[in-house]
């Protein structure tokens, strides 16, 4: 895949759904192409109220984007879920779930149309609202292959399934993390109850030396 070739999830249900909708049993692997992003560095530790502001600056920040693409694509317009990823100095932080030791950013899938200048001007259009908020950064990554799963249910459920992918399916499997943790969420959570709410687990991966 070259530098220029940028996947149109819009325009490509099949990695949509692969992306987005994998099994709730166990890991599976999954081949990420190269997608575009709106990137919002954080700042401190990954505290709930921190990352919520993010989330909501970065959606303020593109929301001439969303509503561009609601005009083009009409009833087939799709909201793309926020991302949050996650890394550390040591691997082992991670696994054992010491937040605070972990740095982050939040970052959304754009459609392919929306490229540098286009989020500028988005972040532009939208600078009253923004106020002295930083503005997100346009990126584009091919992940490569990936582990991931869908856990539906409490967070509180979420670090044994990662001492599960890192202790256990990497191993297993002779892969190591290769870049940052994701969760990546399917559901508004102030209007999903915690039993309820989807976040799929996502591990770039890579052969162990």
């Amino acid at each position: 895949m070259t530098e220029e070739e940028l996947v149109d999830l819009t325009q490509n249900r099949a990695a949509l759904m692969a992306l987005y909708a994998p099994p709730t049993r166990g890991f599976s692997m999954i081949e990420v192409p190269r997608l575009p992003f709106a990137v919002l560095d954080g700042e401190g530790p990954p505290d709930p109220t921190a990352i919520a502001d993010a989330v909501k600056t970065l959606y303020t920040s593109i929301y001439p984007i969303r509503r561009e693409a609601r005009e083009r694509m009409g009833k087939a317009f799709v909201e793309a879920p926020v991302e949050v990823l996650y890394w550390a100095d040591d691997m082992r932080d991670l696994a054992s779930g010491q937040r605070e030791k972990w740095q982050w950013r939040v970052q959304v899938t754009l459609p392919v149309w929306a490229d540098e200048m286009r989020l500028e001007a988005s972040v532009a259009e939208m600078r009253h609202e923004l106020g002295g908020a930083a503005a997100p950064r346009w990126n584009a990554v091919a992940e490569g292959q990936c582990a991931q799963t869908l856990h539906v249910g409490p967070t509180e459920d979420m670090p044994a399934i990662l001492q599960g992918l890192y202790g256990d399916y990497l191993p297993g499997q002779g892969l190591e993390a290769a870049g940052p943790y994701h969760e990546i969420y399917l559901d508004d959570w102030n209007r999903v109850a915690p039993l309820q709410r989807r976040v799929i687990l996502r591990q770039p991966v890579r052969q162990l030396a």
